[in-house]
């Protein structure tokens, strides 16, 4: 590929937008993403994706910011799955489910009454990350560098509640306290991933990445390192592929993460690495 066909895209604001935007979103959701990786989260953020979707469909009513209506919505669920957990007998995907069906239904039907709901539903499930706006990125920059801030300063914490719950608890270590929080981080990063690919594919961008350099390393600093890393080919690719070729930009950034998990995955492989992840 030519310098000019690699500098073609940056022309257009809304693409020099777009790249930058996306490239915030794939760091931060890949290094977040690394502790939904060892802890097996995905269904969470799943979960999380889809009420935060109501949260949005309630700020575009209501005419407040979506991000924040959003991140509301996130971190009532990441929240309410703590509690209905240690209140009842119901368990972890149980809760999850019956949270998620309905909060995202009751999003469905509020977005429904929009003038635009054809086009806001949409842009909402598959992302629109070439139409976001320079707010928006100054957003999402203050959303990243606040989450990698609190992540860099809990870190050990955080570790210490993923991998020894119950010693950290026995020692009166505030498990549910650092537990809540990182659930909370999930939140915003899943909030600050929807504008680029939408809350259908975003946990493929907060696990794919991460789940890949796991096949390279069992270090948990170079995993989330390599999981930002891939992040950012996977995003910047994918948005050089969609360009060129028309392909939905969303859908083709969760596609080069999957086909470079694949690649990562054939190529530990081949050279007897033993298979191990975390």
């Amino acid at each position: 590929m030519s310098l000019e066909l690699i500098l073609e895209p940056f022309q257009y604001a809304f693409m020099v937008r777009a790249f930058v935007g996306v490239s915030l979103v794939a760091i931060v959701a890949a290094v977040v993403g690394t502790f939904v990786v060892l802890k097996g989260l995905a269904f969470l953020g799943d979960a999380i994706a889809h009420t935060a979707f109501t949260g949005i469909a309630v700020g575009l009513l209501v005419g407040i910011g979506i991000h924040f209506s959003a991140f509301f919505f996130a971190v009532l669920t990441a929240l309410g799955v703590v509690v209905l957990t240690r209140v009842s007998q119901v368990k972890n995907d149980t809760a999850l489910a019956i949270l998620f069906t309905g909060v995202f239904a009751l999003g469905i039907v509020l977005l429904s009454t929009s003038p635009g709901y054809v086009g806001d539903l949409n842009s909402l499930l598959l992302g629109s990350v070439l139409a976001i706006q320079s707010r928006e990125i100054a957003l999402i920059g203050g959303f990243a560098l606040l989450l990698l801030g609190v992540l860099a300063l809990f870190l050990p914490q955080f570790v210490l509640v993923s991998f020894d719950p119950v010693g950290a608890e026995a020692a009166g270590f505030p498990v549910v306290f650092f537990q809540s929080l990182l659930l909370v981080l999930t939140a915003a990063a899943i909030v600050i991933s929807i504008q680029a690919v939408g809350v259908v594919l975003v946990v493929a961008l907060l696990t794919t990445p991460a789940a890949a350099a796991g096949l390279l390393t069992t270090k948990l600093k170079g995993q989330m390192l390599l999981a930002a890393v891939f992040g950012m080919i996977s995003s910047l690719s994918g948005l050089y592929i969609s360009y060129f070729w028309g392909a939905p930009p969303g859908a083709t950034v969760v596609l080069v993460a999957t086909l470079l998990f694949a690649v990562v995955l054939v190529v530990q492989r081949m050279r007897g690495l033993g298979g191990k992840t975390w």
